[in-house]
């Protein structure tokens, strides 16, 4: 029997949720050495993270080797949006209730992502300083993205940056709607 070995500074998982008091999202992160670390990410910063984002999305099919073919369309897009969406498990959020005193928190004062070969990486900066890199896959990507944009509705922030693609109405309304954490 073998055990996995996660290193410390990796993350396990994460969650992400909009806070009403702090008008900011927060991302509280579980890393593998059990410590928890918080990301505050504005509104300023959000609108510059999602349009890259998408502009990700929009080119990760070409990326997989189908080079040369255009961009998909909305309904492709949509499609492989919902179905990212549909294999999302449930799970416990990584903070609830009152934050530790003695909690790592940074406030992001900068954004860069970089391709890596099976995964699309994004580095949390303050200043110049990279504090944290989150891995995502496709799906993983897409289901964040899914996420930043219920957190956007939560917050009342303006929508103009959304891609038609992911503001269809009906899979996040309804007493079916997906819960994302």
């Amino acid at each position: 029997m073998s055990t996995a070995v996660v290193p410390d500074d990796v993350i396990r998982r994460f969650t992400t949720e909009y806070v009403v008091a702090e008008d900011r999202m927060r991302l509280s992160l579980e890393r593998g050495d059990d410590s928890v670390a918080v990301l505050w990410l504005t509104r300023r910063l959000m609108r510059r993270l999602v349009p890259q984002i998408v502009k990700v999305v929009d080119a990760l099919p070409r990326l997989r080797g189908r080079g040369g073919t255009p961009a998909p369309s909305d309904n492709a897009q949509r499609r492989s949006q919902l179905d990212a969406l549909g294999k999302i498990e449930q799970q416990a959020p990584v903070l609830a209730g009152e934050l530790p005193d003695d909690l790592e928190s940074h406030l992001i004062t900068g954004l860069g992502l970089r391709m890596a070969k099976t995964a699309v990486l994004i580095d949390f900066k303050v200043g110049e300083d990279v504090v944290q890199t989150l891995p995502f896959s496709e799906a993983a990507l897409r289901q964040w993205l899914g996420l930043l944009h219920l957190n956007f509705r939560k917050g009342e922030w303006v929508e103009d940056i959304w891609p038609s693609w992911i503001t269809a109405k009906g899979w996040d309304q309804g007493p079916d709607a997906m819960r994302l954490n």
